[in-house]
């Protein structure tokens, strides 16, 4: 006898024979610890699961019950759950070298960037390091040189060279170069 937890007189209706064995316990469970909102919800969602099973009965008769089964819990709304959103965000690449420079020399640079980078790679090589440029992007107020190691500080100073020896460059305004 499963009573109310609001109106301990007031026994509740008997469960449907058709619940499964976890919703079994679950409603026993509920009725033993004096919380029958489970058992009143449970009982809620098994006559309106009924009711539409029977729906489909009188719609398709001739079907067996387990296909009208399978067409009913095709038809059940399963609660969305949100994607997790990934809300990593990737910091400034260690593998790359920065140098400050104005933008009448950087606007130089970007022109030929293609042969400015074969070139540092050609100086780079002659010092005997694995660093190689991969290629040069413009930000606000300096150049970042991409590599595929982190630079050392010969190769720094390798590339800080390089840039001071491009013609039409004062290397006054060429500042050290560093890393992000």
């Amino acid at each position: 006898m499963i009573t109310s937890k609001w109106f301990p007189n007031r026994i509740l209706p008997p469960l449907p024979s058709h619940l499964t064995k976890t919703q079994l316990k679950a409603a026993k469970k509920c009725s033993n610890n004096n919380t029958s909102s489970h058992v009143t919800k449970l009982f809620a969602q098994v006559t309106a699961n009924t009711a539409n099973i029977l729906k489909i009965k009188e719609a398709f008769p001739a079907l067996p019950n387990k296909k009208i089964i399978e067409i009913h819990n095709a038809s059940l709304v399963k609660p969305h759950q949100p994607k997790k959103i990934q809300s990593t965000t990737k910091g400034p690449l260690r593998k790359q070298a920065i140098i400050p420079l104005s933008k009448y020399i950087s606007e130089v640079i970007m022109k030929d960037a293609g042969n400015h980078i074969s070139l540092i790679n050609n100086h780079l090589k002659h010092i005997k390091s694995t660093m190689c440029t991969e290629f040069i992007c413009l930000l606000m107020g300096c150049i970042s040189i991409i590599t595929n190691n982190v630079p050392s500080s010969s190769d720094l100073t390798m590339i800080e060279q390089y840039i001071k020896s491009i013609e039409g460059i004062n290397t006054n305004e060429v500042s050290p170069s560093c890393l992000p």
